[in-house]
């Protein structure tokens, strides 16, 4: 079942290179590429398919695409207030008379590792198909010092290479790739281990590293990072009901500042506020100012 009018609309000089099969029916719930094939420059919009997640096919590679509002049929839905417990398995919370939290059968409250708080429902390509915010949560700094241009300790922190300095509120609120902002920032070759300099970087001197390294010992699927200012914002929308539930597992609730992995200046960083009173994020000093920072991870697939 599908759709007949499948939107694919050229940008640029669209390049479709090998088999891309984009019309058909059984995967792909948006584009299926087979043999190594490409697609480019294209937008691919409002096709319905069997199974898949935006692109689907064992080889192939996508450039520059925008594939948006396509729908799957075989998947599991997760919504808001899902729990993910460490073993992969989705659950949708129950309740006793008394309001207290039912779980099922081998399971109690330590294995929940996070709570959905944002679902694709318009399967967008790389997205991923929810995002879960984690339980705990700490007080960081961004980041520590970076090097000087002799190698030297330094006092300033560096401006993340390819990692866009946000000068406004509003166009930062446009950005919901923590992940790959995480990765940029974790990666960065300014921050060296040399662990008797105080710019070496590890989970007690930057917010972006605590996250990457989340639980990564207990060899979950799930891989944490710093949410971008964006992704805070669609938390926001589900305050109440995540609050909620933390509440119920014992775990601290969502208030006050948190850092996101959105710079502003080669100096100062994003934060947001919760609740939002003020209506805007605010900037704040990566490296001599602390905020709180909260793990959140893409979810990929779920069972």
């Amino acid at each position: 079942m599908r759709r007949t009018v499948l939107h694919i609309l050229v940008l640029i000089l669209s390049l479709i290179y090998s088999d891309i099969v984009s019309t058909q029916t059984a995967e792909g719930g948006g584009v299926y590429i087979r043999n190594n094939g490409k697609l480019i420059n294209s937008i691919v919009t409002e096709n319905y398919a069997v199974n898949g997640f935006g692109v689907a096919g064992a080889a192939g590679e996508v450039v520059n695409c925008k594939v948006t509002d396509n729908y799957y049929l075989k998947s599991s839905v997760v919504y808001p207030g899902d729990m993910f417990f460490d073993d992969g398995v989705v659950f949708t919370p129950t309740y006793d008379a008394n309001g207290n939290l039912i779980f099922p059968e081998n399971y109690d409250a330590s294995n929940v590792i996070g709570i959905c708080f944002w679902s694709n429902t318009h399967n967008d390509y790389i997205n991923g198909r929810s995002w879960i915010l984690a339980l705990d949560e700490v007080s960081l700094i961004w980041c520590p010092r970076g090097l000087n241009a002799d190698g030297t300790g330094g006092w300033n922190p560096p401006d993340i290479p390819d990692l866009y300095n946000y000068q406004t509120a509003e166009a930062a609120l446009m950005d919901y790739d923590g992940k790959g902002n995480t990765a940029l920032i974790v990666n960065h070759p300014g921050f060296v281990e040399q662990p008797t300099k105080s710019y070496a970087l590890t989970v007690d001197n930057c917010a972006a590293k605590y996250c990457y390294e989340y639980r990564r010992a207990a060899g979950e699927d799930a891989k944490w990072f710093l949410p971008s200012i964006g992704q805070l914002r669609r938390l926001e929308i589900e305050l109440d009901l995540i609050n909620e539930l933390l509440g119920l597992l014992n775990k601290p609730l969502i208030q006050g500042r948190y850092w996101s992995s959105n710079e502003r200046t080669r100096t100062a960083a994003w934060n947001y506020n919760f609740p939002l009173t003020a209506g805007q994020p605010a900037q704040a000093n990566k490296i001599s100012q602390t905020h709180k920072v909260r793990p959140v991870a893409m979810i990929i697939s779920q069972r």
